[in-house]
């Protein structure tokens, strides 16, 4: 034992014989020196107790100013960080055992007080009081930290199954201390029972193999949701390799988790967006191709043919150079407009090979009544036809023309489209309940896009016929002869050539 070499003994006791016997059995001591204060009341010894710090107290619980217990009681209420060894007569046993239970570090029969024994009894009172001092230094900073950290802890003895949890512990769980049993079958019910079996595992391969234990799963709160918490330990092993204790702590991580969910989500509505993106790119691809090929290419050809009409009327008032010029100018026409073409060809997205005529056709219905707010009647019997890539393509051009013409230029709620067999030829069917326009005028034969579905039309060997009037709509009719536009072998454009398509009014 580390007793200090020189003990501060304060005696309180009133009768004079047993002062005399306690301080002849002080002197009689060699383990150590001793300074003997003596005190002959309760009210001197909490003067004296003020002024020194003493290293030990010898209490009689007879006293002028106090009597059992209570004699105890008081002093340590003065003093209470004095270890005391309290005195008693014979008949006072009972109540030095119960002052032993409230705090003091033993008992002593005056009587039977020695030099050895009384030398023993202070010993063990200092180091035994030391001992006491530092545990309960130690549990409060132990409380402190787990007062203070952010995490529950939990402390399992794997020999009784006995689980402490620190209250902390319990708030993260979601239980009252009354709801949660200090033992492991207690955390156990409440692991999500898909967690369960990946728990008991881990813990396995920790008390078994040594492996580290870190692990998240889900926990039932007392309002019946789920939580997330994380969850560390270390064990501790004995001499033959059996782990006896296990000491760990829990985080609640259910937000970090969830912001981590949140976050994959973000993840995939950014993909979901930059796939949007270049979908919208591709229809801005077909939108630009599709007004290049209307707008410039038609205007174009108009131009050629009003180049025509300029020509023949100039043509006797014209000399060779002047008619070269003009010449040299519907080459360049033909150029630009063929470039226009290739340049829209490149641009549109290649429906007719993933789609085919049919699914091509009603991806841009739908797209057309999305975007111009017209109602498409669409009647599709080409499962009826055998088209080849060619004319597969003219004809989803057609109705792509037709129907881009219809929202710009006739003012129409409403568009039908029919596509049919009807031997010997496909006849493919466009009208609208816009405001029409004179037959015979030529403007109405540009607003509608002939120019363009003419050349695809005589590109198959076909015919058109529009029928037109101010105010009762528009409507236009296709005739493809099936021998060109089921052909496997002849290519459409090949079949066509020289054959011109016929438009009637």
């Amino acid at each position: 034992m580390n007793t200090p070499s020189s003990v501060k003994v304060l005696l309180v006791e009133d009768s004079p014989t047993d002062a005399l016997i306690i301080g002849e059995a002080l002197v009689d001591i060699s383990d150590f020196e001793h300074e003997l204060t003596h005190a002959e009341s309760l009210a001197a010894a909490f003067a004296h107790a003020q002024e020194t710090r003493f290293d030990v107290v010898l209490l009689d619980l007879g006293l002028p100013d106090g009597n059992g217990i209570d004699t105890f009681r008081r002093f340590r209420h003065v003093a209470p960080d004095t270890p005391v060894l309290v005195l008693t007569g014979l008949g006072d046993i009972s109540v030095g055992l119960v002052a032993i239970q409230e705090g003091a570090q033993d008992y002593l029969l005056k009587r039977e007080i020695q030099a050895a024994l009384l030398s023993r009894a202070i010993r063990y009172a200092i180091e035994r009081h030391r001992a006491l001092t530092a545990l309960a230094a130690s549990e409060e900073r132990f409380q402190l930290a787990v007062s203070g950290a952010s995490a529950g802890l939990w402390d399992w003895n794997l020999r009784t199954g006995e689980m402490y949890l620190s209250v902390h512990f319990r708030e993260i769980v979601g239980h009252a201390e009354d709801e949660l049993p200090n033992e492991m079958r207690a955390h156990y019910d409440i692991i999500h029972r898909d967690d369960v079996e990946r728990v008991m595992l881990a813990l396995r391969a920790h008390t078994e193999n040594r492996r580290p234990y870190d692990i998240e799963y889900r926990v039932r709160t007392r309002a019946g949701d789920y939580r997330w918490i994380q969850s560390r330990a270390q064990a501790l092993w004995d001499a033959s390799g059996t782990a006896y204790r296990m000491v760990g702590w829990i985080l609640d991580v259910t937000d970090r988790r969830r912001a981590a969910e949140a976050l994959r989500e973000s993840r995939e509505e950014l993909q979901r967006l930059s796939a949007n993106i270049e979908h919208i790119r591709e229809e801005e691809k077909t939108r630009i191709a599709r007004e290049l090929h209307d707008d410039l290419g038609q205007l174009l050809t108009a131009l050629k043919i009003d180049m025509t009409h300029f020509e023949e009327k100039i043509e006797n008032k014209i000399d060779d150079a002047a008619a070269g010029g003009l010449r040299a100018i519907y080459g360049l026409i033909d150029q630009l407009v063929s470039s226009v073409r290739r340049i829209a060809a490149d641009l549109r997205p290649v429906m007719l090979d993933d789609l085919g005529p049919i699914p091509a056709i009603d991806w841009f219905i739908q797209e057309f009544s999305a975007r111009h707010q017209i109602v498409v009647n669409a009647q599709l019997d080409m499962n009826e036809v055998a088209f080849n890539r060619d004319s597969g393509t003219e004809v989803f051009r057609m109705v792509q023309e037709g129907l881009t013409n219809i929202a710009r230029h006739s003012g129409a709620s409403e568009a039908n489209i029919e596509i049919a067999r009807d031997e010997p030829f496909c006849v493919v069917k466009i009208s609208d309940n816009g405001r029409g326009a004179l037959p015979n005028a030529r403007r109405s034969r540009k607003s509608f896009g002939l120019l363009g579905m003419r050349e695809r039309a005589a590109r198959l060997g076909g015919e058109i016929k529009v029928v037109t009037a101010p105010g009762e709509g528009f409507a236009l009719t296709v005739r493809l002869p099936l021998a060109v536009v089921e052909s496997p072998d002849v290519d459409g454009a090949s079949a066509g050539s020289g054959a011109g398509a016929v438009v009637k009014h």
